[in-house]
């Protein structure tokens, strides 16, 4: 190691003495030299500064696992993070989330091992397979198939950062994606008991990508567990309330089980074009399902409307030829369903002439850019947000009006933990004027989920303490916020209904980032 300083960085502890039942913080100054990682930095506290800070670690070479811990609120491993790569002037450390703390920095990984023995952590073989031993040799291209699926360390980092996690019947990210490890390993013979044994919880998953995303390994537990939820579909065994969300669409071709002669009812009175009158226009405006049936949400497609036209943007609807873009149906593992609803949007899309298609849900934007068929149309979408932010950075849209509000933005998954889009939504309301914008303790990348992707919107049957949108609305209320801005027809939903179930309808409203600057113009 280097042993010039390069600079002095300031490491913020959050402490727990079991003794006392007392947690506080402790501030230590830590000289760092190029190439010190977390680990180094504690041990140099714990060596210079205070023996008695507890952390845990062992191989020092990101192989054991056992140095999980958060960092400015996103978990990672110590061992793992080179200070200076963090390019931060103070950081704060904290234990994992999801888990009991035992002291300081260590916590009980009990929650999370225990997961592992509901289900079978070892090859499943049939009698007749041990009364009639064969020689079995696995083939490269079979193991390719779950390889990255067998570099998970157990080192919890994923089931900290679950908002699922909160609902103990939730087995977590590392432990379902090593069940389908063994159901995609031809040598087990047990899938049947295995998709039993997670027929009930595996549907608690929102895909919210947080596991994917932190995982140190790169093991895409997110995409696993959806493709559990299909073998488990292919059985036709699931909850009756995903039964009813998968039959609507199938016979509505939205999840509302609406007609869709009644899809264009939230443009009565706004003169909007639609398709096949209309085939050629600036902007494809996709609305979504949710933003065109439900009348709360309708204020939302109604508010971007506007936008448009203050702007003079010349665009249109595909009206009832909208069908559900088929994200939650997706993520739900009705492969076949979504293929429908996308053979049929792409051949629309054929059809319109059109620069651009603008959605209002980020789950719409997500899965026309990043899942086939849709990502190999070659379509240029964007998220509405991106769409406005350009109009007004070209100063094509300037808010007039004051907005003397407190507002906290919630990042919405779907638009910044798999899409990166984090500074657009905020762009929009610092141009507003009076509008005070604060962050939210867990932000940007580190968001904590709503609660409603994967069809959990309308699937959700965990008691109120169980669901993420409730611990998110509480966050928000610590802040002292008037508003809760977000830009995501579900995220609205499922914070809206919290703040019912909480009663703070009266302290905190939550509004889509579009109906706050249709107020300002």
């Amino acid at each position: 190691m280097n042993s010039e300083i390069e600079k002095t960085v300031e490491f913020r502890i959050h402490r727990f003495d079991p003794k006392e039942k007392r947690r506080y913080v402790s501030t230590f100054k830590v000289p760092v030299r190029k190439g010190m990682t977390l680990l180094d930095a504690l041990m140099y506290i714990k060596d210079n500064f205070d023996e008695s800070l507890a952390f845990r670690h062992s191989c020092r070479m990101g192989i054991c696992g056992s140095c999980g811990i958060m960092v400015n609120g996103k978990p990672m491993l110590a061992c793992y993070t080179q200070v200076l790569h963090l390019n931060v002037d103070t950081l704060t450390l904290e234990p994992l989330q999801n888990m009991p703390v035992i002291k300081d920095l260590v916590v009980d990984l009990e929650p999370f091992f225990g997961t592992y023995r509901k289900i079978k952590n070892v090859l499943i073989k049939s009698e007749e397979t041990f009364k009639k031993p064969e020689e079995f040799i696995q083939m490269p291209s079979e193991l390719k198939k779950f390889w990255d699926l067998t570099l998970c360390t157990k080192c919890s980092i994923c089931y900290s950062a679950c908002p699922a996690a909160i609902d103990e019947r939730f087995l977590g990210p590392s432990t379902l994606a090593t069940n389908y490890r063994f159901i995609t390993d031809s040598r087990d013979e047990g899938s049947n008991e295995r998709l039993k044994t997670i027929a009930e919880n595996v549907w608690l998953c929102t895909s919210c990508n947080s596991c994917t995303l932190f995982c140190p390994k790169e093991v895409d537990s997110s995409s696993s567990i959806v493709n559990e939820r299909s073998l488990i579909v292919e059985t036709g065994v699931i909850p009756r309330t995903v039964m009813e969300v998968l039959n609507n669409i199938f016979k509505y071709h939205n999840p509302m089980g609406r007609y869709q002669t009644k899809r264009m009812e939230w443009a009565q009175g706004l003169n909007v074009k639609t398709f096949p009158e209309t085939a050629k226009a600036e902007v494809l405006y996709f609305v979504c399902c949710l933003t065109a049936y439900d009348p709360r949400h309708q204020e939302i497609a109604k508010s971007m409307a506007s936008v448009f036209s203050t702007l003079g943007v010349d665009f249109a609807s595909l009206g009832a030829e909208e069908w559900c873009c088929g994200d939650h149906m997706l993520r739900l593992g009705e492969r076949g369903l979504f293929e429908t609803l996308a053979e049929h949007n792409l051949s629309m899309f054929q059809k319109f002439e059109t620069e651009k298609i603008v959605t209002l849900s980020p789950h719409c934007y997500n899965t026309f850019n990043n899942d086939k068929p849709y990502s190999d149309a070659g379509l240029n979408v964007q998220h509405y947000t991106q769409f406005v932010a350009e109009a007004m950075d070209q100063g094509k849209l300037k808010p007039t009006k004051p907005f003397s509000q407190r507002v906290v933005y919630h990042d919405p998954c779907f638009l910044g933990k798999r899409n990166e889009i984090y500074e657009a939504p905020r762009r929009i309301l610092e141009a507003i004027n009076g509008l005070e914008l604060v962050e939210m303790r867990r932000t940007r990348e580190n968001s904590f989920c709503c609660g409603g992707g994967a069809g959990r919107v309308w699937t959700e049957d965990a008691p109120p303490e169980k669901r993420p949108c409730i611990s998110r609305v509480k966050e928000a209320l610590e802040l002292g916020v008037q508003i809760i801005a977000t830009s995501c027809p579900f995220c609205v939903s499922l914070l809206d209904d919290a703040t019912k179930v909480l009663e703070v309808e009266d302290k905190i409203k939550v509004k889509d980032v579009v109906e706050i600057l249709k107020e300002t113009m």
